[in-house]
C-alpha cells in the first residue's frame, strides 16, 4: 500500500514537471502576434493524402499558410476550425492553407479527427519524420508559418489563433498581390 502511494505521488511529480518544462508546448500564447522575417521557405519534404512527396516548390506561385499540427496537442485541435473558415474566404489558387500533421504512426488519427470536426474545404499533409520542425527550428506546436508566391518565410505565429479574424484576414489581401 505503501508503495501504491509513493508511486502515485511520483507519477503527480513528474506529470507536473513534464507539463511545466515540455519544450513542445508554447509559452508564447498570444494571438495575433505574427514574427516578421524574411527568409528561405524550407526543403523538407511532405506527403499528401495518397503517400505523394510534396515539397513548397509543388504550390509555387501561392501564398501558403503552413500550419504544423498534431492530434496530441489540443491547441492544435482547437484552431483547426478557425483554419477551415479562413481558407473559406479565399481561393486556393491565390491562397492556401497546408495543414501538415507531424504524428508518428498512422495517419488515420489525423484523417479521422478531419473526419469527426466536419473539416471538408482543407487538405491534410504528413511529416511523420517530424524533418520540417528540425529545419525550421521549432521547440511546440501549434506554428503557422506563411510563405510567400516566391516560397520564403515572411512569417510566423507561434501558438494557436482564431485565423479567421480580420487582422488575419488583411494579412492576407495584403500578401496576395
Amino acid at each position: 500500500m505503501k508503495n501504491f502511494f509513493l508511486i502515485r505521488h511520483f507519477g503527480m511529480v513528474y506529470a507536473i514537471i513534464f507539463t511545466i518544462c515540455n519544450p513542445l508546448y508554447p509559452l508564447h500564447v498570444n494571438a495575433d502576434e505574427l514574427i516578421f522575417s524574411e527568409k528561405p521557405g524550407f526543403l523538407s519534404t511532405f506527403e499528401d493524402g495518397d503517400g505523394n512527396q510534396l515539397s513548397l516548390e509543388n504550390f509555387k506561385d501561392t501564398f501558403i499558410l503552413v500550419n504544423l499540427w498534431a492530434t496530441w496537442c489540443e491547441p492544435c485541435k482547437e484552431e483547426m476550425p478557425s483554419l477551415e473558415l479562413l481558407q473559406n474566404q479565399f481561393n486556393e489558387d491565390e491562397f492556401l492553407v497546408l495543414p501538415i500533421n507531424l504524428d508518428r504512426g498512422p495517419k488515420k488519427k489525423a484523417i479521422n479527427f478531419f473526419k469527426d470536426q466536419n473539416i471538408r474545404n482543407l487538405n491534410i499533409y504528413f511529416d511523420d519524420k517530424n524533418e520540417i520542425p528540425r529545419e525550421v527550428k521549432i521547440l511546440g506546436l501549434p506554428v503557422s508559418i506563411f510563405i510567400s508566391k516566391d516560397g520564403k518565410e515572411i512569417s510566423r505565429l507561434i501558438g494557436p489563433a482564431q485565423w479567421d479574424k480580420e487582422y488575419f484576414v488583411e494579412y492576407i489581401k495584403g500578401n496576395l498581390f
